[in-house]
């Protein structure tokens, strides 16, 4: 027997119902329930405000949040609905849910679910009723509200929710880590992974776990947060360029992965608007941690390059002792066309065989970028 015929007979057998009654009555309340990655009852078991943000859409995103996340659907029902949710997450043979298979119409599923005599139309449209919780029009006064400010005496009222699809799939991803610590220390194999530690364990919903989400039921409510503490700050060592700034200074591992998030912008093959824009912010990133390591040097005494072979258009940049120099134009050409060579000699070292081939239009483009980025530095001192 399948695993879906196995369960449906177990599921009814408990509640003392047929298979057939009882999968009519789960698939009835499927419209009663909606997909969700935020729920509001995490902050207070009251709260009704829920949604449904977009999954795993920005994966080279550098901060953690659903769209940057392969995460999993949750669903903010009360206990009376779990068995619904709980067979539409079933995962059959193949690793997939028993909804992943009923979207798309599944001929073997069919059988199974004929096999009960039930119809299987009809009860495939009962259980995809099952909706998605768009932006909400209101907030709830027991959520925590941030007033995030925008410009001169100007503000937006944010409302946090928590995250459970996110925070499901980081405990997931830390349990999954620990347990391969575990076993390669059990096989007396070299541990290539590590343990997670200094988790916290946080529970919600007390006793009545079933009555926050599905995430939270399946979790038994408690779920994981990682430390967060201020980091300790070390006093980091100048590098002062004996002859170039950007041979001596600026380490291709530092860039390594800007470099990667680049490349796949180059190759994305849609060429609109926003792989365009993209691909400048990636270049700006590029150009920000650059400019790091330029505030790092003028920190330094003023005159330190008197002693060092670099150009005189990088002693203006670096040595604050020509800042008063700054101003004038006829230096930035050369530094923006030295960057320029330098960013794309480090795109070509990064991807080796697989990076695009960028010729002079790219090269007269990156500089006159960079060229600007410096005026703007300079017009921000």
């Amino acid at each position: 027997m399948s695993i879906f015929g196995e369960y449906v007979r177990a599921a009814a057998e408990k509640k003392k119902l047929l298979p057939d009654e009882w999968l009519r009555n789960a698939a009835s309340k499927a419209e009663c329930c909606n997909f969700s990655t935020h729920v509001g009852r995490y902050s207070h078991p009251d709260v009704k405000t829920t949604w449904q943000a977009e999954r795993n859409c920005c994966p080279d995103e550098p901060y953690v949040s659903t769209a940057s996340a392969d995460c999993a659907l949750d669903v903010a029902v009360s206990a009376a609905y779990l068995p619904t949710i709980n067979l539409l997450y079933l995962q059959l043979e193949d690793g997939r849910t028993f909804y992943e298979h009923l979207a798309e119409d599944d001929e073997v599923l069919r059988r199974d679910i004929e096999a009960f005599d039930v119809d299987y139309h009809a009860l495939r449209d009962d259980f995809l009723s099952i909706g998605s919780y768009e932006i909400p029009k209101a907030t709830d006064h027991r959520l925590y509200q941030v007033f995030f400010p925008v410009g001169n005496d100007d503000y937006h009222l944010l409302t946090v929710m928590p995250p459970s699809s996110v925070m499901q799939e980081l405990k997931r991803r830390i349990v999954a880590r620990n347990n391969q610590a575990y076993e390669d220390w059990k096989n007396g194999k070299e541990n290539t992974y590590h343990r997670k530690l200094h988790i916290v364990q946080t529970k919600f919903g007390g006793t009545k776990v079933q009555n926050i989400s599905f995430v939270n039921n399946s979790m038994g409510g408690r779920l994981y947060m990682l430390e967060s503490l201020p980091p300790i700050l070390r006093k980091r060592d100048v590098v002062y360029p004996r002859n170039d700034f950007f041979m001596d200074v600026l380490r291709l591992r530092e860039f390594r992965g800007l470099f990667y998030r680049l490349h796949g912008r180059y190759k994305d093959g849609r060429h609109n608007k926003e792989i365009r824009q993209s691909v400048r912010d990636v270049e700006a990133q590029i150009m920000e941690r650059v400019l790091l390591h330029v505030y790092d040097l003028r920190q330094g005494p003023d005159g330190w390059s008197d002693c060092r072979h670099i150009s005189t258009a990088q002693a203006i940049w670096l040595d604050d002792k020509h800042a008063d120099l700054r101003q004038k134009m006829s230096w930035r050409q050369e530094i923006a066309d030295s960057f320029a060579a330098w960013f794309m000699n480090s795109y070509r070292l990064v991807m080796k065989q697989k990076a695009v081939e960028l010729g002079d239009g790219e090269f007269k483009a990156l500089s006159a970028e960079v060229k600007e980025f410096i005026a703007d530095d300079i017009r921000n001192q």
